[in-house]
């Protein structure tokens, strides 16, 4: 059985999702998803929870949906490309790795892959000099690779995950090969003229209040947002102390004073993030650390390699993928988390977990969910 990994969020999962699984289909015969759980990587909660997420993905062209762990997920795009394709390696059972670009060219973005890995020492110090100027590290180091890689490569988003997608192969030493799809839209396109839009513009319609049936193929979900947490992430901010927070993850050369001085004169997530935005620290880098420090997510954690697949959904052909993976797996696979013995990053989960539970619109759901909600199961 040819199998393929794909790396999403599915925040939501959309017409765009359902054609690039659709294409996968035409060369593989199973797909496995490692999708982001509650916590996406721009800095916010998923806009529904997890296992709707991976419903929707199963009834349109996923076998098996496995959890990228929230170390991952709510971290910078090497980490969060790392985190998906070492764990989609320790399946044992996938053979590509299918991802969108706007470059649509394999051979192009390869080439981009395989000079950032063996970026020489003039090229980071001068990454380095640039940063130090106030101009942030995505910019940096496009104006330092300028001339070398074509600056959509650098500066489009999924341009940029799919060379850190890559590089990651290339680091682990991965045997997956790396296939692309040309992507239809523009990732920040609001644009509604088909019905295949970005998940920027969906979220935005969404949020509008807009119908969106033309949009989505699984539209009956509850809507999550991070205004439930304002307080309490303002709280934490006015209480923390510094030296606390300048072990957690992505925060380093003061960041930490400044968030901290932001949450004292502001209220609520958007107000302080935007409040400690400069022209050095993109605004996804600046939510993803404060969520990051909320949830206790530092950088010892962050840096920590795989320690189980963790399955939330699958439908009958994924079950024969799953058969497969339980006698090839390096890892330990959770199918029920109540079987299996927490360790950090699994109780980081649950961090995460409960605070996503705070965000549903319609009201904050009992705690526990990470040890009772069961695996999705879909019949086809």
């Amino acid at each position: 059985m040819r199998t393929a990994g794909l790396v999403a969020e599915f925040n939501p999962f959309h017409n765009g999702h359902k054609y690039i699984l659709k294409e996968i289909k035409k060369d593989f015969d199973a797909v496995i998803v490692i999708m982001s759980g509650s916590f996406v990587q721009r800095g916010d909660v998923a806009i529904t929870d997890k296992h709707s997420r991976a419903a929707a993905a199963l009834k349109h062209g996923a076998d098996l949906v496995i959890e990228l762990p929230v170390i991952y997920a709510l971290n910078t795009a090497q980490k969060f490309a790392y985190g998906a394709i070492e764990t989609l390696n320790k399946t044992g059972v996938t053979d590509a790795l299918v991802f969108g670009s706007e470059s649509g060219n394999a051979d192009e973005l390869i080439k981009a892959a395989m000079l950032l890995e063996n970026e020489s020492a003039e090229t980071s110090e001068r990454i380095r000099k640039l940063n130090s100027c106030g101009i942030s590290y995505p910019a940096a180091r496009a104006e330092a690779y300028n001339g070398l890689i074509h600056e959509d490569i650098l500066s489009k988003p999924n341009n940029i995950l799919a060379v850190e997608y890559i590089r990651a192969l290339i680091y682990t030493g991965s045997s997956i090969r790396p296939y692309t799809i040309k992507r239809t839209n523009d990732f920040h396109s609001i644009s509604s003229e088909s019905n295949i839009i970005s998940a920027t513009a969906a979220r935005q319609l969404i949020a509008e209040g807009k119908n969106t049936d033309a949009f989505l193929p699984e539209n009956d979900f509850e809507v999550y947002s991070l205004d439930a947490l304002d307080t309490a992430i303002t709280y934490y901010l006015r209480t923390v102390t510094p030296e606390y927070l300048s072990e957690i993850n992505d925060i380093n050369e003061g960041l930490e004073n400044r968030i901290i001085s932001s949450a004292k004169k502001n209220y609520g997530f958007k107000a302080i993030c935007a409040a400690v935005k400069s022209k050095r620290y993109t605004m996804s880098r600046i939510r993803r650390t404060v969520l990051s420090s909320f949830l206790g997510l530092t950088k010892e954690l962050c840096g920590s390699t795989p320690s189980y697949i963790r399955v939330l959904g699958m439908n009958e052909k994924g079950k024969a993928v799953l058969k497969e993976m339980k006698k090839k797996s390096m890892l330990p696979i959770i199918v029920k988390t109540a079987d299996f013995k927490p360790d950090e990053i699994f109780k980081a989960e649950v961090r995460a977990s409960e605070a996503a539970a705070l965000c549903r619109k319609k009201g904050a759901l009992m705690a526990g969910s990470e040890y009772t909600v069961s695996p999705v199961i879909i019949k086809n």
